[in-house]
C-alpha cells in the first residue's frame, strides 16, 4: 500500500510540487505568527500560479522589500558658519540645509547675498562671507578669501563685481552702483535708490555728481551728505 502511494506521489509532478508548497506554506505561516508576536511586520503569503500551471507562493511584506538606496551630494561649507565642514547632503538640499548642518550662521556672517533657498550642486563651495569681507569688497578691497557668486566655480559667496563698484578711494559710482550700494549713501533708503536708477535708465548716464539733484527725493540737503563719496567715473 505504501509502496503504491509513493509511486504514485513521484510519478505524479504536480502532485509532488503541490505537497512540497503546502507544507512550505505552513512553515511561512508559523514564522509569520512568530514575527507578529516579536511586534515586527509579518510576510504576507498567498498563493499563486508558477509558470508550469503549479501553485506557487507569492511573498510580500517589508521583510522582503529593498530600499533603493538615496543620491547624495557633497559639498564644503565654511567661512562664517559655527562648524565648516565637508557634508554629505541628499540630493535636492538647499543652502539653508547646509548652513544648519554646519553650526548655522554666525554673529559675523552677512546674508544679504546669499540665497538660502538655493539648490545645491555635487562639489559646490558653499562660502559664508563675513560682514568685513562684503565692506572690503564694497571698498574696492579685495576680499581675505577669493570668493565669487556661483558659476563654474560652484562657489556661493561675495557677488562677482560688487567692488568693481566703488572706485579705488571708495567713492561710489552712481552710474553703475546697484541699489544695495546706493543705500550705503546717507539719506538713501531703497525708495531712493530705485528713483536713481530708473532715472538713470530713462535720461542716461549723470555727467556729473551734481546731476544726482535731479533725482526727485534728492535736494541740496541730502546732496551734501553724500557729495564726497559719490563719483560718475
Amino acid at each position: 500500500m505504501m509502496n503504491h502511494l509513493y509511486e504514485h506521489f513521484t510519478k505524479d509532478k504536480k502532485l509532488m510540487i503541490k505537497v512540497i508548497a503546502g507544507i512550505l506554506l505552513l512553515v511561512i505561516a508559523f514564522f509569520s505568527y512568530l514575527m507578529k508576536n516579536s511586534g515586527e511586520e509579518a510576510i504576507v503569503v498567498t498563493e499563486g500560479t508558477a509558470i508550469d500551471g503549479s501553485a506557487a507562493m507569492v511573498l510580500t511584506g517589508s521583510a522582503i522589500e529593498e530600499n533603493s538606496p538615496s543620491l547624495e551630494i557633497v559639498i564644503d561649507v565654511s567661512g562664517a558658519v559655527g562648524k565648516p565642514s565637508v557634508l554629505v547632503l541628499p540630493e535636492g538640499s538647499r543652502v539653508y540645509q547646509a548652513v544648519e548642518k554646519s553650526g548655522g550662521f554666525t554673529a559675523e556672517a552677512d546674508t544679504r547675498f546669499i540665497n538660502q533657498a538655493e539648490l545645491l550642486t555635487d562639489g559646490q563651495k558653499l562660502y559664508i562671507p563675513t560682514k568685513e569681507e562684503i565692506e572690503q569688497a564694497q571698498n574696492g578691497a579685495a576680499p581675505a578669501t577669493p570668493i565669487t557668486a556661483g558659476g563654474g566655480t560652484g562657489f556661493t559667496g561675495i557677488p562677482e563685481g560688487l567692488s568693481q563698484q566703488s572706485s579705488d578711494h571708495g567713492l561710489i559710482n552712481i552710474n553703475t552702483a546697484d541699489s544695495a550700494v546706493l543705500q550705503q549713501l546717507s539719506g538713501v533708503g531703497p525708495s531712493t535708490a530705485e528713483k536713481i536708477i530708473k532715472y538713470r535708465n530713462e535720461n542716461g548716464a549723470f555727467q556729473s555728481i551734481e546731476d544726482i539733484k535731479n533725482v526727485s527725493g534728492i535736494g541740496d540737503k541730502t546732496f551734501e551728505k553724500f557729495k564726497d563719496k559719490i563719483k560718475v567715473k
